[in-house]
């Protein structure tokens, strides 16, 4: 029988029985969690046991990324990114819908023969749902709720998804029913308990069929309202939070979304109390939702599934929590478009690998593709990333960045260019980022990297063309 052995964290299948079965498939997606953001990378002083062990399982990419955001709801566009493999710019309605020509992750394994099961967050539409799963439970559909009292539905055939939660909100005044969103809540349950629930419940329904499944599991945390339970709180006092090296009052110009929801969710200037007790109630969020993974994780091993289970976590964006004195994502520093990927291989010969390989999110359709023996449907502009994970090649040489219309960058893993148009005012930012990661020392009025900032300028609107983006952006001179 034909073995199939991959090397560096690849797939390797050790017995007959892993040969003749697809591999099972779970991707496991944090809502707003930096790149940065786990204890075993030694970056931050956040405590994520299970993801730390998780780890020694898994290649680690320091380097993967998202492209921005053409949208405030930078997890829209990045979700839809993530389920079609398309370019920022190729995205319709900025991802809050998906065409039927844009090829969803769920219908190629659907079409393989996969149990496509989905449970938590979905931002991409209701009418492109049911054609990317055959299966879900407790799906919330939006961008973010109180995560205690989370508007819920069930996986509908029709994919109707019609709100059915009737309330009588002023019931001392008058008998009048209206409808709140979804079809059912767990009240005073957190979301990250639902979601982790609902996913081990249908992991131990798996273990005695021979159908492979594809379990999406996308949390809504640690994005805000930053509330969790008090015990992950305790874990953390607010006054020995350490500020990063990059933490700022204010960001120093207008980079045009200063004034944005995010942005607002503590006082400018910045202070550092304020700013300390967001990055304790972030990184507490961040130590429930590892908890909570070990149980999915568990699941799997219970059930003899972890050994022929793909096993993907990353998130949708990063976060900058007070870093250049920004606290959201709508902008294009590290600390929002890295993001934590994490893919633990099929097999029992499974390692610890990092690659510091160039990557985007949108690269894990086409390898889940190879993964499960399927052709990559040509509406897929992301890479696989097999070349990688096998023999630590790279993929990309550039990665390209945008936010909205205000803003565009390009790094080719050591220089990073960031140009921003905002009322009609141009800023250059140019760091080094192997010398300088927390992206501080703007090197950009020094002549001598004039070379350097005309190749990456250069390299700007070749990607720019690459990817399709039409933005006004461009419209002046370059």
């Amino acid at each position: 029988m034909k073995k199939i052995v991959l090397f560096a964290g690849g797939l390797l299948c050790t017995s007959s029985l892993i040969a003749r079965q697809k591999p099972n498939i779970v991707l496991i997606v944090a809502d707003d969690m930096r790149g940065t953001t786990m204890s075993f990378l030694g970056k931050e002083d956040v405590k994520t046991p299970v993801l730390d062990k998780f780890s020694d399982d898994c290649t680690v990419f320091t380097n993967a990324h998202i492209m921005g955001g053409t949208s405030g709801a930078v997890s829209m566009p990045s979700r839809a990114m993530l389920i079609t493999g398309k370019y920022l710019y190729q995205l319709e309605e900025q991802g809050a819908s998906i065409p039927e020509e844009h090829i969803m992750i769920g219908e190629v394994l659907n079409q393989a023969g996969y149990q496509t099961f989905h449970t938590g967050k979905w931002h991409n539409g209701k009418e492109a749902f049911n054609r990317c799963f055959n299966s879900g439970k407790d799906i919330f559909f939006g961008g973010m709720a109180d995560h205690w009292n989370v508007p819920l539905f069930n996986y509908d055939p029709s994919g109707k998804y019609l709100n059915n939660r009737r309330i009588i909100k002023n019931p001392w005044a008058n008998n009048s029913v209206e409808l709140l969103d979804g079809e059912y809540s767990y009240a005073g349950k957190h979301s990250v308990d639902i979601f982790t629930e609902t996913a081990v419940d249908f992991i131990n329904e798996q273990k005695n069929k021979q159908k492979p499944f594809f379990l999406s599991l996308c949390y809504m945390s640690p994005h805000d309202p930053r509330s969790m339970p008090d015990e992950f709180l305790q874990i953390y006092h607010t006054e020995k939070i350490l500020l990063p090296p990059n933490y700022m009052e204010e960001h120093p110009f207008d980079n045009g979304e200063l004034a944005i929801r995010d942005e607002i969710l503590a006082a400018t200037p910045r202070v550092k109390p304020e700013v300390q007790r967001h990055i304790a109630e972030y990184y507490a969020m961040i130590s429930h939702l590892d908890k909570r993974i070990g149980d999915v994780l568990a699941a799997l091993k219970a059930n003899g599934l972890y050994e022929n289970t793909i096993v993907i976590f990353t998130a949708d964006n990063g976060l900058a929590v007070g870093r250049h004195g920004l606290m959201g994502k709508q902008n294009v520093y590290e600390h929002s478009v890295n993001i934590p990927l994490l893919i633990k291989a099929s097999g029992s010969d499974t390692k610890k690998t990092y690659t510091e390989q160039l990557c985007y999110l949108i690269d894990l359709f086409p390898s889940i593709c190879e993964w499960s023996d399927q052709p990559i449907p040509e509406s897929v502009d992301g890479i696989s990333l097999l070349p990688i994970i096998r023999e630590n090649k790279p993929i990309r040489n550039y990665l390209y960045y945008g936010y909205r219309d205000f803003q565009r960058g390009i790094s080719d893993g050591k220089w990073k260019l960031i140009e921003y148009n905002v009322k009609g005012i141009k800023t250059t930012q140019l760091f080094n980022l192997e010398e300088d990661p927390y992206e501080i020392n703007n090197l950009s009025t020094d002549k001598k990297y004039k070379k350097q900032i005309k190749a990456l300028k250069d390299q700007l609107l070749s990607q720019r063309a690459i990817t399709g983006d039409q933005s006004s952006f461009f419209n002046s001179e370059w």
